[in-house]
């Protein structure tokens, strides 16, 4: 069970290890969602919690001793276990049958094409109880998950998840403000040398810092908001800076940046601020590694940071380049500006992907959700506050279902789902 520490419930371990193969990914990544939001559960599940320039075999080691259970998806796209998945699986019935008879083994089926029987599964895997999903919805087959994972009968879970969720679940300030909240929101859609983006990209930063502002709890004097020609690699040092003297340990930074974010030939990733040069991108443009020392400065508990730099040319319109750039960064970027306690990453899609505007929005896709969640439109605890993961889940499923896009989440050592903002108007979910 978790105990209690500041505004959120801190885990001393995970819960259970995922092991998958790489074909299940999107079918996993589904059902982790809803073990986080709807379970409280932790866990480790590689694309999140990898930390890269480490070696990944010893990072799944260490996670599969800390855990108290490896679920092992088969079936979907893929019914071989192979590779990684085989190894994971094979340590994990090592230590259930060597070191720790308590620790569980979960065959968990999933739906689609390839769905093997009990017989297909290897020897020592048929010896466990299996959980068989019929579709990602199958909420009788997502409870016996959860039994397993929190080694109690189906009957006995939806007393654990609400004594977890209610541990976690915090009174709201009496002044109604989300006093502790900081926020640099970015939005650059005008360049100075580098093509431009439409008009959305200024309004989604606008409209971020307005609801923050108006509706979600923060200081007005605490959100500062740069647009266009403001948004200079000089000035965007400088606002860093700024919140860096002015936070402390107590407060919570939400840095949302939308704009251009391109790779070069060697794989650096850089952030396109609006006096960028690509003759000089490397002295023009703020590198990932120089975003990543910026933000170590700011010494809260709780930082979040909301990246949309991977936008297509123009509206409905997938296709666009940056001077013969690669847009957007790569998935070990993005992972290493996650790193360090408290903090958080939600991008609004993955490497190979484009985060699109769509005809008739007034924003892009991925912050016209965002909007929605910090507005308290998609699930929540109903407590009153919006949570990071309340903000990762509602993107998530919400924006696949209208373009190509997937947005994704890394959080290396973040202990705690915790707030970033209150409602107006809480919205309890069943």
């Amino acid at each position: 069970m978790p105990t209690i520490s500041g505004k959120g419930a801190v885990f001393v371990t995970n819960q259970v290890f995922l092991s998958y193969s790489e074909t299940n990914r999107d079918q996993v990544e589904s059902l982790a969602r809803r073990l986080y939001a709807d379970g409280r559960l932790t866990f480790w599940f590689a694309p999140w919690h990898s930390v890269p320039g480490q070696p990944l075999q010893e990072q799944m080691e260490a996670a599969l001793r800390q855990a108290q259970a490896c679920a092992v998806f088969v079936g979907g796209a893929h019914v071989t276990i192979a590779g990684w998945q085989n190894e994971q699986m094979r340590t994990a019935i090592q230590t259930r049958v060597e070191d720790e008879q308590s620790y569980r083994v979960i065959p968990v089926l999933l739906p689609g094409p390839a769905r093997p029987s009990r017989r297909d599964l290897p020897p020592f895997l048929r010896r466990y109880e299996m959980v068989e999903f019929s579709d990602l919805d199958d909420t009788g087959a997502f409870k016996r998950l959860l039994a397993g994972i929190l080694g109690v009968p189906p009957i006995q879970v939806d007393d654990q998840i609400q004594a977890q969720v209610t541990s976690v679940r915090a009174p709201q300030p009496f002044s109604g403000q989300f006093a502790w909240g900081h926020g640099l929101i970015i939005g650059i859609a005008d360049y100075q040398g580098v093509s431009s983006l439409p008009a959305v990209v200024r309004n989604d930063a606008i409209a971020l810092s307005r609801l923050l502002s108006d509706r979600c709890g923060y200081p007005a004097g605490q959100v500062r908001l740069l647009l266009d020609q403001e948004a200079t690699r000089e000035n965007l040092q400088k606002a860093l800076d700024d919140l860096a003297h002015r936070t402390t340990a107590a407060d919570t930074v939400v840095l949302f940046f939308s704009g251009h974010g391109a790779r070069d030939s060697d794989g650096a990733a850089y952030l396109l601020p609006h006096d960028c040069s690509l003759d000089s991108l490397r002295n023009t443009a703020v590198a990932s590694t120089e975003v990543t020392r910026w933000l170590n400065r700011i010494e809260v508990a709780r930082l979040l940071v909301l990246l949309d730099c991977c936008h297509s040319g123009g509206i409905g319109d997938p296709k666009g380049s940056i001077g013969g750039l690669k847009q957007g960064w790569s998935d070990d970027a993005y992972a290493q500006l996650a790193q360090g306690r408290g903090r958080a990453l939600i991008a609004s899609s993955r490497p190979d992907e484009l985060s699109w505007v769509l005809p008739g929005m007034e924003n892009s896709l991925f912050t016209h959700h965002l909007l929605e969640a910090l507005r308290g439109e998609g699930r929540t605890m109903g407590d009153g506050y919006v949570r990071v993961f309340d903000l990762f889940r509602h993107v998530a499923e919400q924006a696949p279902r209208r373009a190509a896009q997937h947005p994704i989440f890394k959080a290396a050592e973040m202990e705690t789902d915790f707030p970033i903002a209150i409602m107006d108007k809480p919205k309890e979910w069943p």
